[in-house]
């Protein structure tokens, strides 16, 4: 059953109003239809990037990369989502929950929002109370499992992951989670890759499996099959018109010892693909380094300290650079805001 979309701007009464009579319909269903939307990747869970040092291979923390919405609210959600509007999908939700306080999905959605506002305490506590009124999807189990890795409950993070995967034995999700998780917490790339293959298996044509796997073998010392899964993991870009940077920027590495003028383009397309991304910058200064064009490397590693100010390690390589180009006086400066930062990173830990 369809129901024309609410306009925008959607109050919180309007979008809960919608909510309502949706999951009315949805369940009369006998069948639990759900539709999957893919939602912003942009939100890191543990930190501020900016607190946080350069991180090479786009081995960031673990990222909510779907949340699941019944049918006829894909529309409206995914509004919300790309344009940010979680506050929006929050209110709607705890007013949903101040007259159907038992409602699980309301919790679910809460939780949904806490986490993408890096609420990850409250959001926690909103996804057990969907738990407790039964909600046993394989979304439900990945949105918990992500959050509990929010706050470094690892344990209890694997064990939600296991249970999306009993939820859903055919999704991909929990497999590419469980890589994610064994490639950027605990080094263990074979184990990563065995899951990251599992993933291709369910799903072949992701892109971002293909990646990490091929990250993995790069980090073994298995630069040809890495080059070959990176190239794999473009040609599933392109062919879907998606916006990931990552194995670009990693084939571009790669590259730089045999082919200066691939390497560059390659890391060109990263920039252009995702110039918020402070590390894209980086290998395109590093290609222009490696040409001794240390100008054009300045200025790429410039745009990556404007991106990621609190940086120690951009502020080094801008020391490096500046030397070379003979600029001591630059240099100088760098290496203060260098030490200052370093200084300030270390007394964090």
């Amino acid at each position: 059953m369809s129901r024309e979309v609410p306009e925008f701007p959607i109050t919180a009464r309007s979008l809960y109003s919608y909510i309502v009579e949706t999951l009315q319909n949805f369940r009369a269903r006998s069948t639990i239809g759900l539709l999957k939307v893919w939602s912003l990747l942009a939100l890191p869970l543990v930190c501020s990037s900016q607190d946080k040092p350069v991180i090479p291979g786009g081995r960031g923390p673990l990222q909510l990369e779907q949340v699941i919405a019944p049918e006829s609210l894909t529309t409206s959600l995914t509004t919300l989502a790309t344009q940010r509007r979680w506050d929006e999908v929050l209110n709607a939700a705890l007013l949903g929950l101040s007259e159907k306080p038992g409602d699980p999905i309301l919790h679910y959605w809460t939780g949904v929002a806490r986490f993408h506002q890096q609420d990850f305490v409250r959001a926690v506590l909103s996804l057990r109370s969907a738990e407790k009124l039964g909600l046993d999807t394989a979304a439900f189990h990945e949105a918990l499992g992500l959050t509990y890795y929010a706050i470094h409950q690892h344990v209890l993070f694997l064990q939600q992951m296991e249970a999306a995967i009993r939820a859903d034995p055919g999704g991909p999700m929990p497999h590419h989670y469980l890589g994610r998780y064994y490639e950027h917490d605990v080094n263990d790339y074979l184990k990563a890759i065995s899951y990251f293959e599992k993933a291709l298996e369910r799903d072949p044509a992701d892109y971002k499996s293909l990646h990490f796997r091929a990250f993995c073998l790069q980090m073994l010392g298995r630069d040809e099959e890495a080059r070959a899964g990176y190239e794999a993991a473009i040609r599933r870009i392109e062919a879907g018109g998606s916006t990931f940077g990552w194995p670009y920027q990693k084939l571009a590495e790669l590259l730089i010892p045999t082919d200066l003028q691939a390497a560059l383009q390659y890391a060109r397309q990263a920039v252009l693909l995702e110039p918020a991304v402070e590390a894209n910058h980086l290998i395109v200064a590093k290609v222009y380094e490696s040409r001794g064009d240390f100008d054009a490397a300045i200025r790429e590693c410039l745009d990556a300290a404007r991106l990621k100010p609190n940086d120690p390690a951009i502020r080094y390589v801008l020391v490096r650079l500046y030397k070379k180009k003979g600029d001591s006086a630059d240099a100088a400066e760098q290496l203060k805001v260098h030490e200052k930062l370093r200084s300030i990173y270390i007394s964090k830990q």
